[in-house]
Order: structure tokens, then C-alpha cells, then sequence
């Protein structure tokens, strides 16, 4: 094909259509992110200038558009025309490409200035002795978006690397594809079409594997697994992160890729930690939510109605999970019930799942063996936000295993899973709050079970040694007794939380907090509290 291209005026009107529903003006900065071009170059396209053919595939993929022939009016074969275009564009759009960018990389939409995942990841694969890195976490929280912006922008700077191919282990039946299938496309995309599947049809393997190592020895290559989950173990939890017994062929290749020496890099994302990758040559990084700048930065592409601090309570809200908040921000958008509020929305839902969230929770929640299913479900009754959530605390919910088996199995294999993470400045574990709710919902399909999770959950609190009273000085001193009295409210142990309040009542007047209590207690008890006379009062601790 000719090296320019320009759109036809049916083009144009079907890229109008789809930039307006991801909310962007013509020249928005996200599209020319997303398109690693200028906008300059992006008004070019729109008056049917022609700009480079590489160029205008980007513009139409970053919007959604991947068949770009669509959209193209024809082909630039005047050599006048040609020259004459060439010198007219932007000479940023000019810079030296060290590869070509593969066919099949994902498109980047509503992406958000992640500047220290992508320098992180940029120092790793060009800079240092890591043969792979593994992206991890969870669905949704914008692994692929991440690796394919990485690759647009190594593909624009002085890299060492010729080639790049993308493969996608994803599939409608949530296993991985075929081994032959993707070994034989990253041979045909990376000898530039020269093996294809047909010469290697006769090849087993191993044999495909030792003609893949040849073509990485020869020349720096830049690998990317999309979505290596699907090939791990789902259910018992001592064999989390292990590759399943019918991707064995996939298990040789990575053995083969990392432990033989070569010029190329490899990326794997992936929903589930690898755990049989050799730690020694790979670097595994767990991919959190935004930060509230980011998140907020999000929320305004979507030009909904709203002040600074509710759309920062909702990136709270969702800890800048990206697509729950491009999810629930479209809703906000096109639903009449909310008709673009933002603060409508927060007043009316004390909830965060909703259904397209929801069903790629429950796809993780479907790998769980009992024990884990278990153990995620009733430590989601700790409130982890108020109080850090030790070891302890987590066997007070599991007494039936021993505490070799819950911290080597179950509770590794949460955290491999990305469904249970450890803060090692806080020294602590938690969940992720949208894990949290879908945890709470799986406990509440039984009353009784419940019940024994905050009864539990209490007798953890009431253990956790206090300061004395003599030195109590504010709600920070007493934390854990506001827990126990809780889920003993929870658990409907009136009784006990009837004595939890009555030892603390009058320090919580004292400090202004009494109302926090308040609002977690049972109708009965409530009312019994705010009947407590002066002279009741008076009879209690003085914490003078």
C-alpha cells in the first residue's frame, strides 16, 4: 500500500460516531495519547489531509475502529502528492520507529498518566539483567492497557528491540488457545512472515520451540502474553499459580524462554501470580488501582456532573479501580435515573457491584477451592479500614486448619490469586473493596454462617491486649473494643455488647465519638443507650 492515507467523508462520520460515545472532543489529548500522534496531525485527519498509513491506523484503532480500511477515502500513489505530503507533516510524527507495532495490539482508550508503572516497567526491560516481567492483578485494573501503552512508547524511542508480537492466551471458553496455534503466529510474526504454519506442520514442539529460540538469539525481540491466567490450576489452593496439567507444552516454552540465553524480553499479564516462573531471571509486579488525581482525571472524560469531592469519593470508593470507574461512570452518564449526577449516585447506592463488575469478580471467585472460598467470605466481615487485619485475626476465622495450612496454602493462594494483599508498612492484610462486597454477599447466602464469622470475629477483637485505662486518650486506645462491640452487635449477642458499651460509653462522650457507636447498634440497645442518665453517668470510669 501507498504510504499515506486519507478518510472518505463515510469514514470520518463513523469516526465521529465512536468518539463521541468515549466522550472526546476532535483533538482530544487521551485520543492523541492513545494514537501517539499530535493533534496537529489529528486535524489533518479530520480535513482529509493525508498522514502516514501507520499513523492513521492508530487514530482509528484508538477510538475502537479496527477495521481502518473502512474508514480510508484512497490510496496516495502520486509521487508528487506524496512528496509534497511528506513534507507538509509534523516532523514529530517523523521519529524513527525501532519495530513495527503488531497487528493485534489491544487499543488504548481513557488511558491516564501512569508515568511510574511505565517508567518502572521501561527500566526493567531495557535496562536491566530480567529476562520477563509478570504484570499481575486484578481484572479490570488495567494490565493490558498498560503493557500495550508501554509498547507504543518504547515502539517511538531508541530501543534495542526489532521486532514485538502480542499473543492473547484469552479465549471465549476461558481456556487458552491451542500451543500450535500461538507458537506458529509468534514464528510467522517474528521471521516477518517467513515460517509459516504450513512448513511447520510437520514440527512438534520441540522442535518449534528450538526455531523460536534461534529467531530470539538473532535478534532482540520484545514478547508479550496477554491473559497467562488461563493456563494456571483453578481449585485446591496449594496448587495456585501452577500451570495445569493440559498446558504443558505452554510450561516447556516459558522454561525455555526464561533459562536459555537470548537477546529478547518477555511480558506475561496475568489475574493469578505465576508461581513456577524462576524467580531469578523475573520480575513479578502487582498492577494497584489509580491514584485520586488519576481516578478523578477519568471521571471528568465522561463530562458527568459533579464537584471535586464527590468524584474524589467515588475513586475512593472504587480504590481507582480503572474499569468499575468507566463502568459505573457510563452508567452515571446514560442512565435517565441519574442523568450524568454524580452525587445522585453516591446518595442512592451503598453498594459497589454492579452486574458487568460483578461477572469478572465471580470468574476469580470460580477458581477458589472450598478453603479459600471460606476464608475470602468471612474475613470480608472485618472492617479492615478501621482496624489491620493480622494473621490472627484470619485464623480466629478458620480454627478447623491448622496455621501451617492456612498461612502456606490458603492464605498464599489468595494472595496469588490477587484477592488477598499484604501492606508491609502497615503489616497488614486487606481486600480490595470490590473483593470485600462479593466476600460479604457469599457469607450472607447463610444466616448461620453469618453469625459464627462475627462471633468470631468478636472473640478475635475482645483478645487484642489494650493499654490501661489510666492511658486511654482517645478512639485510637480503644479500637479494638469498638470492633468486638461491633460484630458482637452483628452476631446478636446483645449481652456482650451491652458490656462493651457500658465500659466505654462515657470515654466516647467524652471524646465526641459516642455517635460513631450509636450507629451500629441494635434498636434495643440504642435506646437503652441514649437513656443514660447523668447520674448512670457519673457511676461510670472518670477518663480523667
Amino acid at each position: 500500500m501507498a504510504g499515506l492515507l486519507r478518510a472518505s467523508e463515510e469514514g470520518l462520520k463513523i469516526i465521529d460516531m465512536v468518539r463521541r460515545n468515549l466522550g472526546w472532543n476532535k483533538a482530544d489529548e487521551l485520543w492523541c495519547q492513545a494514537a501517539l500522534t499530535s493533534k496537529a496531525t489529528l486535524k489533518r485527519f479530520w480535513t482529509q489531509q493525508p498522514i502516514r498509513r501507520e499513523t492513521f491506523i492508530h487514530i482509528c484503532k484508538a477510538v475502537g475502529v479496527k477495521n481502518w480500511q473502512d474508514i480510508v477515502a484512497r490510496e496516495i500513489q502520486e509521487p508528487e502528492l506524496l512528496s509534497a505530503a511528506i513534507a507538509d507533516i509534523p516532523l514529530e510524527s517523523q521519529n524513527d520507529r525501532t519495530f513495527p507495532l503488531p497487528e493485534n495490539l489491544p487499543p488504548v482508550r481513557n488511558w491516564v498518566q501512569r508515568t511510574k508503572e511505565i517508567e518502572i516497567l521501561k527500566t526493567t526491560i531495557v535496562n536491566s539483567d530480567i529476562t520477563a516481567i509478570s504484570i499481575v492483578g486484578l481484572p479490570g485494573i488495567g494490565k493490558t492497557t498498560l503493557v500495550s501503552q508501554l509498547i507504543r512508547q518504547i515502539h517511538t524511542e531508541n530501543t534495542p528491540f526489532t521486532c514485538a508480537a502480542w499473543q492473547s492466551l484469552q479465549s471465549a471458553t476461558g481456556k487458552a488457545p491451542p500451543f500450535d496455534r500461538t507458537i506458529d503466529s509468534l514464528l510467522f510474526t517474528l521471521s516477518n512472515g517467513d515460517i509459516t504454519a504450513a512448513v511447520n506442520a510437520q514440527n512438534d514442539y520441540f522442535k518449534k520451540t528450538e526455531n523460536l529460540l534461534k529467531i530470539l538469539r538473532e535478534k532482540p525481540c520484545l514478547l508479550v502474553f496477554d491473559r497467562a491466567d488461563t493456563l494456571l490450576k483453578a481449585g485446591e489452593a496449594k496448587a495456585a499459580g501452577y500451570f495445569a496439567d493440559d498446558c504443558a507444552e505452554y510450561a516447556w516454552l516459558f522454561k525455555q524462554l526464561l533459562e536459555t540465553e537470548h537477546q529478547s524480553k518477555i511480558i506475561f499479564t496475568s489475574r493469578e501470580s505465576l508461581a513456577e516462573l524462576p524467580s531469578t531471571v523475573t520480575r513479578e509486579i502487582q498492577l494497584n488501582g489509580l491514584d485520586r488525581d488519576a481516578a478523578v482525571a477519568l471521571l471528568q472524560s465522561f463530562n458527568l456532573t459533579a464537584n471535586a469531592e464527590e468524584l474524589a469519593e467515588m475513586g475512593d470508593r472504587y480504590s481507582g479501580h480503572p474499569k468499575a470507574l468507566q463502568l459505573v461512570a457510563a452508567l452515571i452518564r446514560d442512565d435517565t435515573e441519574f442523568q450524568g449526577n454524580v452525587g445522585i449516585f453516591l446518595h442512592q447506592r451503598d453498594w459497589l457491584l454492579i452486574r458487568d463488575i460483578e461477572r469478572a469478580i465471580d470468574e476469580m471467585i470460580a477458581r477458589l477451592g472450598d478453603s479459600e472460598q471460606t476464608c475470602l467470605s468471612r474475613i470480608s466481615v472485618y472492617q479492615t479500614s478501621e482496624y489491620p487485619l493480622s494473621l490472627a485475626g484470619i485464623s480466629a476465622q478458620m480454627p478447623e486448619v491448622s496455621k501451617y495450612e492456612l498461612k502456606e496454602n490458603i492464605i498464599q493462594a489468595l494472595k496469588r490469586r490477587q484477592l488477598l494483599y499484604y501492606d508491609r508498612h502497615l503489616k497488614s492484610y486487606h481486600l480490595h473493596p470490590l473483593v470485600r462486597e462479593k466476600g460479604e454477599y457469599l457469607l450472607n447466602q447463610n444466616p448461620e454462617n453469618l453469625r459464627t464469622a462475627h462471633s468470631q470475629a468478636y472473640s478475635y477483637y475482645i483478645s487484642i491486649p489494650l493499654k490501661p485505662k489510666s492511658e486511654w486518650q482517645d478512639i485510637e486506645d480503644i479500637k479494638p473494643l469498638i470492633g468486638s462491640h461491633y460484630h458482637a452487635s452483628q452476631a446478636g449477642d446483645l449481652d456482650a455488647a451491652n458490656a462493651i458499651i457500658s465500659e466505654v460509653y462515657e470515654y466516647l462522650r467524652q471524646w465526641n465519638c459516642a455517635e460513631l457507636v450509636c450507629e451500629n447498634l441494635p434498636l434495643p440497645l440504642l435506646t437503652e443507650v441514649k437513656n443514660i442518665s447523668l447520674s448512670d453517668a457519673g457511676k461510670m470510669p472518670n477518663p480523667q
